[in-house]
């Protein structure tokens, strides 16, 4: 790895702590990389340039565990800053680190690693560095951030189609029209559609939704459960209020579908069918998606003023999810 980053020299000249023995090498190295005083600002332990990537990203776990963060989320963290380690040398210290150095290492990991790397993947990571690097400046001295210079995700990855408020409104036209429909009426694409732009739920989530996890005993706060059964998406599960209109709607829908378990008991695809049954009455070019439903739900909320965490939760988003989906919601705000 040494060979990849021209700044790890190996040729360079020993210092004095390297001319002593290693047990005392080790041991004074030790003592000089990491500084045992407390920040009460960083509530931590303070680095020096000198430490080694390896044991802040040790130190920066820890960190991100008292702040909250979900386990998911720490993994990923760990898992990208472990990549950076490989590719650097695990001994490499925190202060060698250039904004070239980095750009260099997202390169690398792009084109020669020879292990595919999609762009949702190289955004996480991205914001990986730059939150790693985020801490670790103030927390080991640094003098500049070198991953602040790097290139924003937004960049690199395309943003998300949505839908415009006209188009909203031509949709909802169009699924009222077929819910009026004289020879074949359809209650389910403005019962989906009205659903979707107003929780953004996941297109799994909607399509595992059960009845007993809506809550519309209240009929001025109705709300849904999102649960999941695989104890490793739990961060997923959220609380997310209803639209009362759609209740109303859609006591109407159950009654004439008999409605008992699952809320939209048919498959993927035939739902899919349903919404591109919408953008044709629309007339629409963009195809109406679940994903495209969720962003512009997103979108809608945040314009309209929802609170960044409110809004992160009720998508069921972790904070470096919810980093990269801000981002993109910015922009397709300019």
């Amino acid at each position: 790895m040494s060979q990849q980053l021209s700044l790890f020299d190996p040729d360079r000249p020993p210092q004095s702590s390297e001319v002593t023995s290693p047990d005392s090498r080790t041991a004074t190295n030790s003592l000089a990389q990491i500084v045992a005083i407390k920040d009460p600002a960083l509530d931590s332990v303070k680095l020096t340039a000198n430490a080694p990537i390896s044991a802040a990203l040790s130190m920066w776990m820890e960190s991100r565990r008292r702040a909250g963060l979900s386990e998911n989320t720490i993994k990923n963290y760990r898992i990208d800053i472990q990549l950076l380690a490989e590719y650097a040398g695990a001994g490499a210290s925190v202060g060698e680190f250039t904004t070239q150095t980095l750009n260099d290492y997202l390169e690398w990991m792009r084109h020669k690693r020879r292990v595919p790397c999609s762009s949702k993947t190289l955004d996480r990571r991205i914001t990986s560095l730059k939150s790693f690097f985020r801490w670790l400046t103030p927390a080991a001295a640094l003098s500049v951030n070198p991953a602040e210079a790097v290139v924003n995700v937004s960049v690199r990855s395309p943003l998300p189609v949505v839908l415009t408020e006209l188009e909203v409104s031509q949709a909802q036209h169009a699924a009222r029209q077929l819910l009026q429909g004289k020879k074949k009426a359809d209650m389910r694409p403005h019962i989906l559609l009205t659903f979707l732009l107003h929780t953004g739920l996941r297109k799994g989530e909607t399509a595992r939704l059960v009845t007993n996890h809506l809550a519309l005993e209240n009929p001025k706060h109705p709300h849904l459960y999102v649960r999941y059964a695989d104890k490793r998406h739990r961060h997923k599960e959220r609380k997310v209020e209803l639209d009362p209109q759609w209740v109303r709607d859609y006591r109407k829908y159950a009654q004439h579908y008999q409605i008992s378990e699952r809320v939209f008991p048919w498959s993927v695809r035939l739902l899919e069918y349903r919404l591109e049954d919408i953008t044709v009455a629309a007339g629409l070019k963009k195809h109406i998606s679940f994903e495209m439903l969720r962003w512009t739900c997103a979108l809608r909320d945040f314009r309209d003023g929802l609170e960044s965490e409110k809004l992160r939760r009720k998508l069921g988003l972790s904070k470096v999810q919810w980093g990269e989906m801000r981002r993109k919601i910015r922009r397709l705000m300019e």
